[in-house]
């Protein structure tokens, strides 16, 4: 019996018409789905998914990802993640881990893949609509010019201050408990008219800010802030 495929598949920001025909073909052809998961929060990534497959035909494997910065923690959490696929894949079956926006893009696929990959399994990556550009489009800007270079940070790893200061433009993402922390330093720069938010890029609860000073408490978790040089 051959072994099976690890799929890591990039499904978009949040509009299900987003997924690629790619990645909607290897949904539909694969029975298994691995998708990532954070105790207590709703499953957006399986949402986005329902709208365009049967997901009651499929068998779905939650994978547990603790919001923590302990990084022992984490470790474990990602072998027992990649024990379970592993048990799939030997098998014979194929496993989709699906991931919201790029596959590519702080997704815990990454953590995954490598281990899996260790293990002398296969897997092949499908990328996705990465969240920024869904977000740039949703705000009706072009991110950067051919002379300006673009900047992605995790707003949630801290060093506001200093990446404001970077040529060109700053891309925030998963900044929604930065959020009022992002607005008070462009306004202390007197950079605030270059500076967009958009949180649930795609989501029904999709919320656009134009003028960040409209921004009055942390937004959800999936914020990006955009800051244009």
């Amino acid at each position: 019996m051959s072994e099976g495929l690890l799929y890591g598949v990039g499904i978009g920001p949040g509009d299900s018409e987003l997924l690629t025909l790619k990645a909607l073909r290897i949904l539909k052809e694969n029975r298994v789905l691995a998708v990532p998961q954070t105790k207590g929060e709703k499953n957006t990534a399986l949402d986005i998914v329902s709208n365009v497959i049967d997901i009651s035909v499929k068998e779905i494997l939650y994978i547990d990802f603790p919001m923590t910065a302990d990084e022992r923690i984490l470790a474990e959490s990602h072998k027992k993640s990649a024990d379970l696929i592993c048990g799939y894949l030997k098998k014979g079956e194929n496993v989709v881990f699906i991931s919201i926006g790029d596959i590519s893009i702080y997704s815990t696929f990454g953590y995954i893949n490598n281990i899996i990959k260790y293990l002398g399994f296969k897997t092949v990556m499908v990328p996705g609509i990465p969240s920024f550009c869904a977000v740039s489009s949703a705000l009706g800007i072009s991110l950067t010019d051919m002379k300006k270079p673009v900047h992605i940070i995790p707003a949630v790893h801290g060093g506001i201050e200093e990446s404001i200061k970077l040529d060109g433009t700053k891309v925030f993402m998963k900044s929604g408990s930065s959020a009022v922390e992002l607005k008070n330093t462009v306004n202390e720069k007197g950079i605030s008219e270059k500076a967009y938010a958009v949180t649930d890029c795609g989501l029904d609860t999709e919320k656009i800010f134009y003028d960040v000073n409209d921004i009055t408490d942390k937004l959800g978790y999936f914020t990006t802030f955009i800051v244009k040089d």
